[in-house]
């Protein structure tokens, strides 16, 4: 849009005064500067003084708004690389397991990292198509924006980041590969780093060197918008089919919850029961109670030592089951939603229905 620069009404008063005493343009020029006036003010009042329309102002090139926009186009772009990298190994190491692995790539300890970088394409991805589309027709418009310091510097600054990022990951799989890993997981890996590097690299690479009327006319822009999104909506689908939907996610806290509640209650059991010398056993072991067992859920909140019992399910209010036996034995019991079925404290597995936990207190370190 074109808009007049504005002037103060003393400038324009002065001009119109020295116009009145036949001074011609540069006589007034140089009194203007000899006063401190600005060359790109006197300009304009001049301009303005006449002229029946105000001089335009070019685009706004090389300024601190040029910046933001780039930076946050580029923010958006670096986050997405991250995260789909971040998925692309995810996904790869559940197709692909390797049993010589399993301690450095757990089965099931994943789906919060799947979670939290779907959340982080969800949202980065659309700024960075968004704010790309602008800059591209910023571009098409004026060709002094796209030849601007600020979008080469920026520009030569994601291609050094992104580099450095392929280096550095081929590097870290290398690692891997030599230290046993297997090869088609490495190969696989190696294939996601070129893509989803390598793509963003070429084509910033390749608009970099096109001057204005080849970059009007190139259809690498859509090309490469149309390659990110079948990339982003894939990876996207893909994880919430393993992360599982919003609505399974929170039946899976509700159900982590029910466990942590549970555990708790059997911690203060066993604290009840021992007291202080839970951790500190007689020697030689005598395999008997001090004390015995709570007989009610309502007795153990009552006589809890360390932790404020939560004895209600978190869905449906009703009361967990405590079943204590006549012996040192006995079971909690809870409803559950899903299927609980991890690599790691697998003692709290449990089926997508009533579980009861048996317990010994005879054992003092829990189970």
């Amino acid at each position: 849009m074109l808009v007049s620069n504005p002037m103060t009404s003393s400038l324009s008063t002065f001009i119109a005064h020295a116009r009145s005493k036949d001074m011609d343009h540069q006589t007034i020029r140089l009194l203007l500067l000899s006063a401190g006036w600005k060359e790109k003010d006197i300009s304009a009042a001049l301009a303005s003084e006449s002229l029946e329309m105000p001089v335009p102002i070019p685009p706004d090139t090389g300024s601190a708004k040029e910046a933001f926009f780039h930076l946050l186009t580029f923010t958006g772009l670096y986050a997405t690389v991250i995260s789909l990298i971040i998925l692309a190994f995810q996904y790869i190491s559940r197709l692909f397991p390797d049993p010589a692995m399993r301690d450095i790539y757990p089965g099931n300890a994943d789906v919060s990292a799947i979670r939290w970088s779907l959340a982080v394409v969800i949202i980065a991805f659309p700024l960075f198509i968004l704010l790309s589309r602008s800059l591209h027709r910023s571009y098409v418009a004026h060709a002094e924006i796209l030849h601007s310091g600020v979008r080469r510097w920026l520009t030569y600054l994601t291609l050094f980041v992104t580099a450095c990022t392929i280096t550095g990951d081929l590097i870290t799989l290398l690692f891997y590969f030599l230290d046993g890993e297997l090869s088609i997981r490495f190969l696989l890996k190696v294939i996601a780093i070129l893509i989803l590097c390598g793509v963003p690299f070429a084509y910033y690479f390749s608009v970099l060197r096109m001057d204005h009327a080849t970059y009007v006319k190139s259809p690498l822009h859509r090309i490469f918008g149309w390659i990110a999104i079948v990339i982003a909506v894939a990876a996207v689908v893909y994880g919430v089919v393993l992360a599982g939907t919003p609505a399974t996610g929170r039946l899976q806290r509700l159900d982590e919850q029910r466990v942590n509640d549970l555990r708790m209650i059997q911690e203060e059991i066993l604290n009840i029961v021992y007291g202080s010398d839970r951790f500190n056993p007689p020697v030689p072991l005598v395999r008997e109670m001090p004390r015995p067992l709570p007989a009610t859920l309502q007795d153990i909140v009552a006589e809890a030592q360390y932790t404020k019992l939560q004895i209600n399910d978190p869905e449906t209010g009703m009361t967990y089951e405590y079943r204590p036996s006549p012996s040192t034995t006995y079971e909690l019991c809870a409803t559950f939603s899903l299927v609980r079925d991890l690599d790691y404290d697998i003692f709290w597995n449990h089926p997508a229905a009533e579980k009861c936990f048996q317990f010994d207190a005879l054992n003092r370190q829990g189970k």
